[in-house]
C-alpha cells in the first residue's frame, strides 16, 4: 500500500497510526515527525514564506485575486509514484494544495484507481473523526480506537484538574499583520483548558482584529502561535507585534508557542497543543506542561520583552 500526503497533518496522522512506512511522497512543509523529511516532495509554494506577516498576507492576497493556486502539485511526480491513497483537505486553499487540484490530478495523469481521503476539521470532534475515517480506510481501525482512548485520557487528565478553579480570558494570535484570532477547534480548547475565550467562535474561521478592538478587552492571557512559524520566524517581528498590541491598563501574561508544530495542525499533536495551553493559562496547576515544552515556548515580560 503506498500512500502520499499532501499537508503536515496529514503525515502526522500517517505516523500516529504506524503507517509511515508506507508513505511513498509527501508535501514540502512535512517535517514531523522528521524522518519524512528525506522523501520526495510533491508541493511548493508560490509565496515566499521569508517574508514579514504584512508582505506574505499580502502575497498570499494577490495570488488569491489572480485565481492562482497557492501551491503547485508536481504531476509528474505524482504519476510516477502511483499511490493507491492520496490525504490531503477540502478546508483551506492557503493551508495545502487544494482538493480540486487532487481530484484533477488523479482523473488526468493516474493509471490506478488511487482513492482520495479528504480532511476537513472545523471542530475537535472533526479531528478526532478524521483520524479515525483515516485508519478504518486504510485497514488499521484499531490503531484509531487506540488513539481516541488517548484523546479521552488526555482530555479528562486536564479537566480533572480545573474545578472550581477561575476562567482567564485567553487571546489567541493566528497572525501578527493583520491580526487574526485563532478560530475553528480554538475556542473549544480554550474552555476545555477552563478559560474564556476572546471574540472568535467555535467552528468558525479566524477573525481579523484591530488593534482598536483588541483595546476593548482586558485578556489574562495571549498566546501568539502564528500559523506556520517557527519560534525564531516569530521573534523576528517582536516589534511588529508590540506595534499591533494595545496598552492593557492590567498587562496580560504572554507566550510565543512554535505555531508550525501546534495548534495550527489539525492532527494528532492538537493534544500537545491543548497542554501547552493548559500551560499558558494555568502554570501552576501545570507546570509539568511548561516543562515538556520549554523548547516551543517563550514567555515574555513587559513591554514584550525577552524574560
Amino acid at each position: 500500500m503506498k500512500l502520499v500526503t499532501l499537508l503536515p497533518s496529514a503525515t502526522e496522522i500517517i505516523a500516529k497510526l504506524g503507517l509511515e512506512k508506507n508513505l511513498v511522497g509527501v508535501s514540502h512543509e512535512c517535517d514531523f515527525p522528521q524522518t519524512v523529511q528525506s522523501l520526495p516532495k510533491l508541493t511548493s509554494s508560490s509565496v515566499n514564506t521569508n517574508l514579514s506577516s504584512a508582505k506574505i498576507h499580502e502575497s498570499v492576497l494577490e495570488v488569491v485575486k489572480s485565481a492562482i493556486s497557492v501551491y503547485d502539485l508536481d504531476i509528474e511526480l505524482l504519476k510516477s509514484l502511483q499511490p493507491d491513497f492520496i490525504i490531503t483537505q477540502d478546508l483551506c486553499d492557503v493551508c495545502a494544495v487544494s482538493f480540486d487540484q487532487v481530484e484533477q490530478a488523479c482523473q488526468e495523469v493516474l493509471d490506478t484507481d488511487a482513492r482520495i481521503i479528504s480532511l476537513k476539521p472545523k471542530l475537535l470532534d472533526d479531528i478526532w473523526d478524521d483520524i479515525q475515517n483515516v485508519a478504518d480506510q486504510l485497514s488499521v481501525p484499531d490503531q484509531g480506537h487506540k488513539f481516541r482512548e488517548e484523546v479521552k485520557e488526555r482530555i479528562n487528565s486536564v479537566k480533572l484538574r480545573l474545578e472550581n478553579k477561575n476562567r482567564p480570558k485567553i487571546l489567541t494570535i493566528e497572525w501578527i499583520d493583520p491580526i487574526y484570532i485563532g478560530g475553528m477547534w480554538l475556542p473549544e480548547m480554550i474552555d476545555i483548558v477552563g478559560g474564556e475565550v476572546c471574540f472568535a467562535e467555535s467552528g468558525k474561521k479566524a477573525p481579523v482584529v484591530s488593534r482598536e478592538d483588541l483595546g476593548k478587552i482586558e485578556p489574562d492571557v495571549v498566546v501568539v502561535k502564528p500559523c506556520g512559524y517557527k519560534l525564531d520566524q516569530t521573534l523576528k517581528e517582536l516589534k511588529l507585534l508590540k506595534q499591533q498590541m494595545p496598552v492593557w491598563e492590567k498587562p496580560p501574561r504572554i507566550y510565543l508557542v512554535d505555531g508550525n508544530s501546534y495548534f495550527n495542525r489539525p492532527g494528532p499533536r492538537i493534544l500537545d497543543s491543548l497542554e501547552i495551553l493548559a500551560y499558558c493559562t494555568h502554570p501552576d496547576l501545570f507546570s509539568e506542561f511548561g516543562e515538556r515544552y520549554k523548547k516551543d515556548l517563550i514567555e515574555l515580560g513587559p513591554g514584550l520583552q525577552l524574560k
